[in-house]
């Protein structure tokens, strides 16, 4: 046994002993230049079939995107939405055993499978339908924004029994979780005032912009009115709902829209640290993830100016992602406190019977292994920004010079505008350079 753990040991391909954002510092540092290397993407491709599959999935769809690569980025998202739908037939999501077995048990949460959070199936959703979009596919468009707005429906309901049964198997094991409320301040203070973490005002956006632009305005109407729910004193949001309630009653408006969809940046990682854990043993000391309100970047807005340097608009956060992260972490803690305290009492257990069995050797190898194996499941993704913007403006039909004016960089487009139409631009702040791409001009039905 201890032989074949000490093996394990020396397995460091995967996030179980190497924690994921080294990992993923690989392909956000690609992104920084210009062209991307093939080998920013290899290893994506080559993980995409292992226990973390939709995790690398997710990733290569966000960086293929922004490559400009949309067919492997369609590609990589359809595979991640699939793994959603066999892990929904299969009730895996968070819906097994709490108390884990196997390599997990005696190793850490890394050994799990990864299980993508409700945010960032909705950003996967939302990024397809852009896939679509680029392609001038509407049908497309529309099925994964109805796909995104579906999981942001189903969330509440599937969070709430995920939570309780957490609870339940925290009473079954006589943890109180009550214990380590003083613990986590910095998760709190990172999710700020999310309320849930799949509460993403961002993709009702788009999809409300979408759905306007085809004169749906009923649909248009009831996303806007969900993203205002979420961001009640957004002037911008107030303005959106009562323009689409005017053109319902038969007043649309004449000249074309101009919307910038601009995502700043990276998603912070999570941090890793000692937390003092009682069991039946005495107090062990075990890893655990969290978030840090020093780590997290601060928004910055993109302004837009005409080719008279005349300002159009300014972006707002409709998402800060930081915070559905940390939020999602606080919803899963009572599931993994019960999950570290019953791993905890194994490894006590698993040295013991070293020390047993082979002596202060196997005693000692036994305790290394645990030293190593002791690693905080810091997996998340990545690529996703750290925050989620937008703004949008009218301008006359016709061929506009606009200057996308941002803390990290200037870029300069021609974009077409055509009455009662929409263009979107799409915008990505990464380190070092900054991405843009217009979309195909959405109009009349569908």
């Amino acid at each position: 046994m201890v032989a074949g753990l000490l093996a394990l040991s020396g397995c460091a391909t995967n996030s179980l002993f190497v924690p994921y954002p080294n990992q993923a510092q690989q392909w956000k540092a690609a992104l920084a230049t210009a062209p991307v290397t093939p080998a920013a993407t290899e290893k994506l491709e080559k993980a995409a079939s292992g226990g973390d599959g939709v995790l690398y999935l997710q990733e290569l769809g966000r960086v293929s995107q922004l490559t400009g690569q949309r067919e492997q980025s369609r590609e990589a998202f359809a595979g991640a939405i699939q793994k959603y739908d066999d892990e929904d037939a299969s009730a895996r999501i968070e819906l097994s055993s709490l108390a884990s077995s196997g390599t997990s048990l005696v190793t850490n949460d890394n050994a799990r499978g990864y299980v993508a959070p409700d945010y960032e199936r909705i950003f996967t959703h939302a990024y397809q339908a852009l896939n679509y979009w680029d392609a001038n596919d509407p049908t497309g468009t529309a099925v994964e924004l109805r796909g995104a707005a579906l999981e942001q429906r189903v969330a509440a309901d599937k969070r709430d029994k995920e939570i309780a049964k957490a609870e339940e198997a925290a009473e079954e094991n006589n943890v109180d979780l009550s214990q380590f409320d003083g613990y986590f301040q910095g998760i709190n203070a990172v999710a700020g005032e999310v309320k849930a973490s799949f509460q993403n005002a961002w993709t009702f956006y788009l999809s409300a912009l979408f759905w306007e632009a085809h004169g749906e305005y009923n649909d248009a109407l009831v996303d806007y009115k969900k993203a205002l729910e979420i961001h009640p004193d957004l002037d911008m949001l107030k303005e959106d709902v009562q323009r689409v309630s005017n053109a319902m009653k038969g007043r649309p408006a004449k000249d074309g829209m101009v919307a910038v969809l601009y995502e700043q940046g990276f998603v912070q990682a999570r941090e890793e640290f000692s937390l003092p854990l009682p069991t039946v043993h005495g107090i062990f000391s075990v890893a655990f993830p969290t978030y840090s309100l020093t780590s997290k970047p601060r928004p910055n807005s993109l302004r837009v100016l005409d080719s008279a340097s005349q300002p159009l608009g300014e972006t707002v956060v409709l998402a800060d992602v930081g915070a559905l992260a940390a939020k999602d972490l606080k919803e899963r803690l009572p599931g993994m406190l019960v999950r570290q305290t019953l791993r905890a009492t194994a490894k006590y257990n698993l040295q013991k019977k070293a020390n047993d069995d082979f002596g202060p050797l196997g005693a000692f190898a036994t305790q290394l292994y645990n030293l190593v194996s002791e690693q905080a499941d810091r997996r998340s993704w990545l690529t996703l920004p750290a925050y989620a913007q937008a703004t949008r403006f009218s301008l006359p039909q016709g061929e506009h010079t606009l200057v996308l004016s941002t803390p990290g960089g200037n870029a300069t487009l021609t974009v077409p505008v055509v009455n009662r139409g929409l263009t979107v631009i799409h915008v990505a702040a990464v380190p070092g350079q900054l991405i843009t791409r217009v979309l195909p001009v959405q109009e009349g039905p569908l």
